[in-house]
């Protein structure tokens, strides 16, 4: 078995010095992977990729002055430690290539065969197509992946080794450039390293990103474990014997016990959702016993829960019931006599080697399988399945990206049928939820639910167990008020797709209407344009589809109706001075530092569920006599507005100097005498304005502070949240708009 890459505060490698010799890592890493491949011929075909590719790189360099080839190495060495195959190895040497050197995917083919140029080519960024933001980019380079993925897993577990050597080797980016990457990783390859049960490779991902975008927090938890390093080994130590101890009374010689402190990021969630200083955080440990079969699982659980009490609700069955990517353990938490809590997770050691390997643990690629036989990863994973339909179903990039968050995080419960069907779903998702996972006609005809034989409404909670029947009318329909509480893709889509269907029936009505009183007062008559087909005329003028299509967007009041008829019609239309003006349908602005589709005399609103800054990507959103809207790209509640609504918004280059932009921040403290002081102290040293303030202490003794301030742009707030972040005792800053 390779070595679990280990955790951040005891690991160093990686990092880039511009006097590594190339070709001593390759060898280095050469000798790795000859402790499980022996085949001479493979061995020879890894060192061709190599020479190829250092060949091609050529004197390239990293941002940090290091030869461009010792990332390709490193990342193949990332992959040897999870033993992948042959292929995945030269893919991953090969793996910039193509980006970075114009060298075309044909040549790749010629040289390597056509297994490993796929895996290049679905490695490779959408680096020459332009996009309207890096939300979008971001979206469609992960499109891609995802079609990669479909046709081979391999695609994805290249790019997660590509990315952590990319987070361990941030130090020489911009700070806001390294804050992008960190967040882009937390938000997507890390919940994708645990869907694919990589876990210690999800964990550094998260530590690391952590470092980057919570740094004061990072550096907290760092320096308060190196100052009980000692009392920590201690504990480990004691727990680890008694365990064995134990075992061995019972006749269990060839368990093994093994204690670890928990990562850095796992604390900062305990922080973060319990809302605690790290001194009130005690379960900081986590063990895990190693048993030859499943019965051994449950004897030792059962060992575990007779020496010191279980906590209620925190015993967990993954061997019953397994994770989607197979993952397999029983998770428990006691409380030992001193009262501190202690995790233990309890596998075999085959079950083991499947948590520390992931998907490389079930896959051997030389030996996959060829089509027809056995099934392919497609079928073999739910939720990549279920990526693959948003794919079909969700055109608009953001609304794509929104939905992969929400999907990929692994935190699930199990939810049945009265029938025993069992179905996944996320944490906090409701019977509404549950509805649509059961069938789309079902969520759209929900009226009820009875969970566990007791009506329950619509948006409550559900539990993992929970038996949940849905109740039923023909006479229902979704209401937009369905979008406040749903939490799964499918439901929120759904959902969607219904609400949309009916406002563009509606707006297809009005839009009908405007264009026949037009017409009409240019003594032009619409039905006698169908006729002879000169309507054809006027949707190909206003660059649309079908004349349906023309009424839609005139009813949302994209279109100035006039100007249309005027530009196809000239000759029904007096002649007349023509003047630049804004279209109809808005009224003219008095400068809000956005340009809208290149204009500046458009009247603009902020929506105030995102609040969006100078600096962040926007897209504009057409009201009916509020003019424009503008969110973030990201905003989840703009996400419901339809798409046909949108237009190209951007920000001026005066944007900074036209107003101040106001934010809401909330922040949590220890109640501690003088933090508010030092927390308006650095606010205002970073040179922004407090608007309102709100401060409240909870029952557990945590100071609730609740700002709005104002600032200039997304880089003034984040060295205004820093500046908070760096006061003693601050446990949380959060953006709430």
């Amino acid at each position: 078995m390779p070595t679990p890459i280990k955790q951040n505060e005891e690991k160093n490698q990686g990092n880039d010095i511009k006097s590594l010799d190339p070709n001593e890592l390759f060898q280095k890493f050469l000798s790795k992977v000859k402790s499980y491949i022996k085949n001479e011929e493979a061995l020879a075909n890894i060192e061709k990729a190599y020479n190829y590719a250092h060949t091609k790189h050529g004197d390239q360099k990293r941002a940090s002055g290091a030869p461009y080839i010792i990332h390709p190495i490193a990342v193949a060495e990332v992959l040897s430690e999870l033993h992948v195959d042959v292929a995945s190895l030269i893919a991953a040497l090969l793996h910039d290539v193509v980006e970075d050197t114009g060298t075309g995917i044909e040549e790749i083919k010629a040289e390597f065969g056509e297994t490993i140029a796929d895996l290049v080519d679905g490695l490779t960024k959408l680096a020459k197509i332009e996009f309207r933001s890096s939300q979008e980019r971001m979206a469609e380079n992960f499109r891609k992946m995802i079609l990669a993925m479909a046709r081979d897993l391999r695609v994805i577990i290249i790019k997660l080794a590509d990315r952590l050597h990319n987070m361990r080797t941030l130090e020489s980016l911009p700070s806001l450039k390294r804050r992008r990457i960190a967040q882009e990783t937390l938000d997507i390859y890390a919940p994708l390293a645990g869907r694919l049960g990589i876990y210690h490779m999800r964990s550094e991902l998260e530590d690391l990103c952590l470092k980057e975008t919570k740094n004061e927090v990072y550096k907290e938890i760092a320096r308060n474990i190196a100052a009980k390093k000692k009392e920590r080994e201690t504990y480990i130590k004691e727990v680890k014997e008694i365990l064995e101890n134990e075992l061995r009374k019972y006749g269990f010689k060839n368990a093994k016990v093994y204690g670890r402190p928990k990562h850095f990021f796992s604390i900062y969630k305990k922080m973060l959702d319990r809302q605690l200083a790290f001194k009130d955080i005690h379960d900081l440990f986590a063990f895990r016993i190693l048993v030859d079969n499943v019965r051994d699982c449950y004897e030792v659980v059962g060992i575990v829960h007779a020496m010191w009490k279980p906590m209620p609700g925190r015993f967990k069955d993954y061997i019953a019931m397994p994770k989607p990517n197979f993952y397999q353990s029983l998770h428990t938490t006691v409380i030992r006599p001193n009262g501190s809590p202690a995790e233990i997770q309890i596998r075999t050691h085959d079950m083991h080697k499947v948590c520390e390997y992931g998907i490389a643990a079930h896959w051997a690629y030389k030996e996959k399988a060829t089509p027809g036989n056995g099934s392919t990863d497609l079928e073999k994973f739910a939720w990549l399945r279920q990526i693959m339909e948003l794919q079909h179903d969700v055109k608009d990039p953001n609304e794509f990206l929104a939905a992969i968050k929400v999907d990929l995080f692994d935190e699930e419960i199990f939810v049945f049928t009265p029938q025993g069907d069992v179905h996944p779903l996320p944490l906090r998702a409701t019977p509404l939820d549950f509805a649509f996972a059961v069938h789309t006609d079902v969520g759209l005809s929900s009226v009820g639910a009875k969970v566990n034989g007791r009506i329950t409404p619509l948006r409550g909670k559900l539990q993992s167990g929970d038996i949940v029947e849905i109740l039923t009318s023909p006479n229902q329909h979704p209401s937009k008020d369905w979008l406040n509480f749903v939490v799964t893709t499918k439901a929120r889509n759904k959902i969607r797709s219904f609400l949309r269907a009916e406002e563009r029936t509606k707006s297809k009505e009005i839009g009908k209407e405007i264009l026949e009183d037009e017409l009409e007062k240019k003594h032009l008559n619409l039905n006698k344009l169908i006729s002879n087909r000169q309507v054809e005329q006027l949707y190909k003028a206003a660059k649309e589809g079908t004349l349906d299509d023309l009424f839609v967007v005139i009813g949302y009041g994209k279109i100035n109706v006039p100007e249309l008829i005027e530009k196809v019609f000239p000759e029904h239309t007096l002649p007349q001075t023509k003047e630049i003006k804004a279209p109809s349908h808005v009224p003219k602005s008095t400068g809000s530092g956005v340009l809208v589709s290149g204009l500046d005399n458009i009247l603009v609103t902020f929506g105030r569920c995102c609040n969006p800054l100078p600096g962040e990507d926007i897209f504009g959103f057409i009201t009916r006599g509020r003019g424009v809207s503008v969110h973030r790209t990201d905003c989840p509640r703009a996400l419901d507005l339809d798409p046909v609504r949108r237009v190209k918004v951007s920000w001026t280059d005066t944007t900074r100097r036209v107003a101040l932009h106001r934010v809401h921040l909330r922040i949590i403290t220890l109640d501690r005498q003088g933090v508010l002081a030092e927390i308006t102290m650095a606010i205002s040293k970073c040179g922004a304005n407090i608007q309102k303030a709100q401060v409240k202490v909870s029952n557990d003794g945590k100071g609730i502070l609740l700002f709005e301030i104002t600032v200039k742009d997304l880089e003034h707030l984040t060295s205004v949240m820093k500046a908070i972040a760096s006061v003693p005792d601050t446990i949380l800053v959060d953006r709430q708009s």
